[in-house]
């Protein structure tokens, strides 16, 4: 056949191989108000059909491996051996705020709380093999993303109710005998640092080595205000049998672009800005020792390379024209954005004309280094924000150490009534009172208490704690009218914790998880989802300084003790007599007497 023959002929196996897999990634660029950036990173993977129930042959594999060309076969397998058909990880650290940078990317959709977050939909006869399923699950990302997940037990589990309504499962069925559950738990206390993300670029098929997620550096990435990544992993199944696994990976985060150009231009070490480079207000009083700072400049230069200090490598595969995309969101009219494609020997430069539209497309195609530089005139015109459905804030009430009590404010900005989900989750240690439940309703009239809940509250799923066992559930259907602000309060006691339960840093409080919000569009069936802030909650501690004086004292006084016993039962007691008359039969004694009586010998032989 020769060796032309055999190329075409394994050319061919890569195309059939690789024929139905597919992989695409985008960057997505947005200037914010008051000078900041928001860049969402998304890559998607979509493995190769292959059929669920397949279990080869007593000689071959035990599993259909062959899906897995672009789809990492190194989280695969953690999937399928803990029948997991749905997975949502989120790493999240910061505060997003709403009022200034509006909806979050993607509606929320890949969005979570402060801390770790994770989320599994398992196919299980009982709920039984079920939680045994998500342990073996939680220990295996736990060490596959060096994270803390390993901490996740029943007492922090709970199975969400009306969330399990808006699955992404599609059409696939469980086998005859199992059941769907759905498993989420969270650790708000988890820091998210540079060991998640090196993991989370082994995922892709470059490596972090090519394309946009050339882009990602920890230092880079973790010097924000606010960012957050997902890994997310649906069953997707067709009514011939055959599944296929969809993986979803996004980076998201909002880089205050003064401060990275501050840190450019000093090595990356903040400092006070010098007098003569004050922006001094000078419709007041100022002078060399005293100034009223003006807000940040307007003006700006700045470009990919200057935020993440590296640039585009190139496409993900060489020869793909629909793979590597970058996409800009910006205001035409004042901003200026210049892409500079770079290699050894070629430097092109070229500016976008957009012809009036806010988006600029751009694929990466050719094997050079892109770097996007953007200059405004006025980086405080910016593309209209989205403003969210509803606004939320949630809050600790009380001073006393045994009781205290949680307030949750719902602001509806919108002309129309708002329907959400409200999802909560809190630790065994918080024991709730139901019978507390109390709504009041504010509007331009004045502030009101409502009698009667149901007008408000449409279904509720509650589960209360039991203690080191399971948290407290949570969740309401509730609905806000237009142009209303609704607060929920109720009570809880807190519980007193054993000696080992508290952490090494217990006065400085325990971090509570914070609550989920799904509002629902009923023209579109849309959903947005986002959480509120996570609690800081303060229970009674004890003094541990006092386990340490006790030790302290204890063991003094049982060294002594122990010492006056070992004393009379090692040694024997004699008078002084005995005592000299002994010390006079030693060998030591008997030498010197020896050598005294040779010394006076010699003095007589002498004289």
């Amino acid at each position: 056949m020769g060796i032309l023959g055999t190329c075409l002929i394994v050319l061919s196996c890569f195309s059939f191989a690789y024929g139905d897999a597919s992989y695409q990634e985008t960057l997505n660029l947005r200037p914010l108000p008051r000078n900041k950036l928001l860049s969402t990173f998304d890559f998607k993977i979509d493995s190769l059909p292959f059929d669920p129930s397949y279990q080869g042959t007593p000689d071959g594999p035990q599993k259909n491996l062959n899906h897995y060309t672009l789809f990492p076969s190194s989280l695969g397998p953690i999937i399928e051996s803990t029948n997991t058909r749905e997975l949502s990880l989120r790493f999240t650290q910061g505060w997003w705020d709403a009022q200034s940078w509006g909806k979050l990317p993607y509606d929320g959709s890949f969005s979570g709380g402060t801390g770790v977050e994770v989320l599994a939909l398992i196919e299980a006869p009982s709920i039984d093999v079920a939680r045994k399923h998500w342990s073996r699950l939680t220990k295996n990302l736990s060490g596959f993303f060096c994270a803390s997940l390993n901490f996740i037990d029943k007492d922090i589990t709970t199975f969400p109710k009306y969330a399990i309504q808006d699955s992404n499962i599609g059409n696939y069925k469980p086998e005859a005998g199992n059941k769907l559950y759905l498993l989420r738990a969270a650790l708000p206390s988890e820091p998210v640092c540079t060991e998640n993300l090196t993991p989370f670029l082994k995922l892709l098929p470059t490596g972090g080595k090519a394309g946009i997620s050339s882009l990602l550096d920890g230092h880079k990435v973790f010097d924000s205000l606010w960012h957050g990544m997902s890994v997310d992993i649906v069953s997707e199944c067709t009514g011939e049998g055959l599944c296929k696994l969809n993986l979803y990976q996004t980076v998201s985060q909002v880089i205050d672009i003064v401060r990275s150009l501050r840190k450019k231009e000093e090595g990356g070490i903040p400092k006070p800005t010098p007098g003569e480079k004050l922006r001094c207000d000078t419709s007041k009083d100022y002078n060399i020792w005293q100034c009223f700072p003006l807000s940040d400049p307007t003006e700006l230069q700045w470009s990919l390379q200057t935020l993440y200090g590296r640039t585009i490598k190139g496409p993900a595969f060489e020869g793909d024209q629909e793979v590597s995309k970058v996409i800009i969101d910006h205001d035409p009219s004042v901003w200026n954005v210049t892409l500079q494609k770079e290699s050894p020997t070629f430097v092109a430069t070229r500016s976008f004309d957009t012809h009036g539209s806010n988006t600029i497309v751009e694929s990466i195609t050719e094997p050079y280094d892109y770097d996007f530089k953007f200059s405004t005139s006025n980086s405080s015109k910016v593309v209209p924000i989205e403003a969210p459905p509803l606004y939320v804030s949630r809050s600790l009430t009380g001073y006393s150490l045994d009781k205290g009590g949680l307030r949750v404010v719902f602001t509806n900005p919108g002309t129309e009534d708002v329907t959400f989900t409200y999802f909560e989750s809190l630790p065994w240690f918080m024991r709730l009172y139901l019978s507390t439940l109390d709504i009041t309703l504010k509007n331009s009239t004045g502030t009101f208490h409502i009698k009667d809940h149901s007008q408000f509250i449409r279904s509720r799923c509650y589960k209360p704690a039991v203690d080191r066992e399971r948290p407290s559930h949570l969740e309401f259907v509730f609905s806000v009218p237009a142009l209303l602000t609704l607060a929920l309060t109720y009570d809880f006691d807190k519980s007193l914790l054993l000696y080992r339960e508290y952490p090494p840093d217990a006065n400085h409080g325990f971090d509570v998880e914070p609550a989920v919000i799904r509002v629902k569009n009923e023209n579109n069936g849309g959903v947005y989802e986002f959480r509120t802030t996570s609690l800081l909650l303060t229970l009674p501690t004890p003094d541990f300084s006092m386990p340490y004086n006790v030790i302290i004292l204890t063991c003094t006084v049982l060294s002594l003790a122990f010492g006056t016993m070992f004393n009379l039962l090692t040694k024997k007691t004699v008078t002084e007599e005995e005592f000299e008359l002994a010390s006079q039969q030693t060998n030591l004694a008997k030498l010197k007497r020896a050598i005294s009586s040779r010394v006076n010998m010699l003095k007589t032989k002498v004289e």
